[in-house]
């Protein structure tokens, strides 16, 4: 069910957010009011666009998944390089062909830097940016969801094994906030990890962005969350640079992944 939410509450979430002390808050909202979504926009950065970009293999899933969709799924992504979410002009975005599309977006995601979930005054600019572009999303009729990034791999120079959990909470009291779908990207890859070590899912030269496994990765875990049809057994598969097995198993990591977070 979705969270509903009145002006007093936010500002007292506000007063109190930069000291984080909603320490492992369950998400309150798991499913879209409308599943299966036709015309979505994605807004983001590099972690969005590696790899022929998130958004084109979310497309392809879902036009795998619903072949009578086909004609009439459109996606588009906004992306800035090394972008926070404060960054872009998300209401400039949502205007009637702003940016080639005739309709209005059913479904906007949004993500925020990597260092987002890292300091009390990223974490309220991250909340503040989200507040406000929510706002403008709702007035158009689409809903928000928001995107939960990964944390950074072993061969980051920052890399922390705890920074998921600073992730996980920053995206779930943000989304719970406003009512929000949060699509734990970072819980599938922490889980993906777990189980197979050896499965690069990020570039090794820098540890944060992501391998084409990666990619796949995150948008099974987009699909899942997005639709009603399972993600496993799609035959998506990055015209075949994913193989089989791994493809198999990154699909099975997102679907679990997706339903342990709702079920909490």
């Amino acid at each position: 069910m979705k969270a509903s939410f009145i002006g007093a509450g936010i500002l007292t979430l506000i007063a109190v957010f930069p000291a984080f002390a909603m320490a492992d808050a369950k998400p309150q909202v798991d499913t879209l009011d409308s599943p299966n979504p036709k015309q979505l926009l994605y807004v983001g950065n590099s972690y969005q666009y590696y790899n022929n970009s998130l958004h084109n293999y979310v497309k392809r899933m879902a036009e795998a998944a619903y072949p009578e969709m086909v004609d009439s799924l459109n996606s588009k992504s906004a992306t800035i390089s090394g972008a926070y979410l404060s960054q872009h002009d998300v209401k400039s975005y949502l205007f009637p062909g702003a940016l080639g599309l005739p309709d209005p977006f059913d479904v906007v995601v949004l993500q925020g830097h990597s260092s987002a979930a890292l300091t009390d005054e990223k974490r309220q600019a991250f909340h503040d940016a989200v507040i406000q572009d929510h706002q403008a999303i709702e007035a158009t009729g689409a809903e928000t969801v928001l995107y939960m990034t990964p944390a950074y791999g072993k061969d980051h120079d920052n890399y922390d094994p705890d920074m998921i959990d600073k992730i996980e909470d920053l995206y779930t009291t943000v989304g719970n906030e406003v009512g929000a779908l949060v699509i734990p990207v970072g819980l599938a890859f922490q889980k993906a990890y777990e189980q197979r070590p050896e499965l690069a899912l990020h570039v090794e030269y820098d540890g944060s962005h992501p391998t084409p496994e990666g990619t796949y990765l995150a948008a099974a875990t987009v699909f899942a969350a997005l639709y009603d049809t399972s993600i496993v057994g799609n035959p998506y598969t990055y015209y075949g640079r994913i193989d089989a097995d791994d493809a198999a198993f990154l699909q099975q990591v997102a679907e679990d992944t997706v339903e342990e977070y709702y079920s909490r």
